[in-house]
């Protein structure tokens, strides 16, 4: 009878195992940092007022995989903030009634608190961009993503431009077309995102406008006033 030593057949010379083939640094993870930096700066909260929206909106949101937009306007909403439920329709020549998508508008004030602007909420921004066959590169990128996006129409229109270059480079690497719900343009309709240059549409300016003739409270004694509201729920 064989010894079970004798049933172990030896290896080959040279033989290391299976190895995976070698992705060009081009689609490395590693590839997609400068994006990641760009995008961390475009999405980060510049000024007070947008970083208590965008904790509030997390709050909201609970880490959930999937967040109704109707229901989170609702509670933004009754936190104090002119929150306006939106959809948009991308026209697609394959599809008759096209793609369609909910998102936020949220009037807070400007950087320079003289004025109002219009804030973008999107509370499926990771999901946004989900491909099913990403490069390392492009699935490194989405894996930096925040599930949540609270960023005005400039900032969040470059942030989309980027993802949309690395969405589209993600599919030419793999030899595939780009479809064409994920185009730039079709990406950019989700969220009404004009060229960087035009006027901001006139039902978002006058949302704002509306807010300021009802007298509406200082910058700061609207969100200090959140803050300790905030503050007391949570026993601090």
């Amino acid at each position: 009878m064989e010894s079970p030593m004798e049933l172990v057949f030896p290896l080959e010379d040279g033989f290391e195992g299976p190895q995976a083939t070698p992705v060009p640094w081009e689609q490395s993870a590693a590839a997609a940092s400068d994006s990641l930096y760009a995008l961390g700066r475009l999405l980060a909260p510049a000024t007070e007022a947008e970083a208590m929206l965008a904790r509030h909106v997390e709050l909201a949101a609970g880490g959930a995989h999937r967040v109704d937009p109707a229901a989170l306007c609702s509670v933004l909403q009754r936190l104090g903030y002119t929150a306006k439920l939106h959809e948009s329709t991308a026209s697609l020549f394959s599809f008759k009634q096209g793609v369609r998508h909910s998102y936020i508008s949220v009037c807070l004030p400007d950087s320079s608190a003289a004025g109002l602007a219009t804030y973008i909420v999107e509370p499926n921004f990771r999901d946004c961009f989900c491909i099913a066959h990403p490069t390392p590169r492009f699935a490194a990128l989405l894996d930096g993503v925040p599930p949540v996006a609270v960023a005005s129409k400039a900032s969040m229109h470059r942030a989309v431009n980027i993802l949309a270059r690395e969405m589209a480079a993600s599919f030419s690497d793999q030899g595939e077309d780009v479809p064409p719900w994920r185009t730039p343009q079709a990406l950019l309709s989700k969220w009404h995102l004009a060229s960087p240059g035009a006027a901001p549409r006139a039902a978002d300016d006058a949302g704002c406008s509306a807010w300021a003739v009802q007298g509406r409270p200082a910058g700061a004694d609207l969100f200090g006033a959140k803050a300790a509201h905030h503050s007391a729920a949570a026993g601090v």
